[in-house]
């Protein structure tokens, strides 16, 4: 299935499409996780990595705004290109409906 992409040209702002762990977490049923969240975001750099896709890890962040310390060097993804990131998965439009 082939997800609705951003409109190239235009500026991505980061805090647009982001999620915080807290409300990632409650959507997702699970919000004792918060705290661990981490470690499951890091399983999916990995699996991003391995598939060749955008990191969709990049899109949970803290309470500050930013990625957590896990971030940075899950799936070989780093806190220096972070902004970058965000923004090709948000420009990405061939993610799978769901992960194997």
């Amino acid at each position: 299935m082939k997800t609705k992409q951003y409109p190239p040209g235009k500026k991505v702002f980061e805090g647009r499409y982001t999620v915080r762990y807290g409300d990632l977490c409650s959507a997702a049923g699970v919000p004792h996780l918060t705290r661990i969240v981490g470690g499951f975001l890091g399983e999916v750099a990995e699996w991003c990595a391995h598939a060749g896709y955008p990191p969709l890890n990049s899109l949970a962040v803290n309470e500050s705004g930013l990625p957590g310390e896990g971030y940075d060097g899950a799936g070989g993804f780093t806190l220096v290109n972070w902004p970058k990131e965000v923004e090709e998965c948000v420009r990405y439009g061939s993610y799978p409906a769901r992960m194997p």
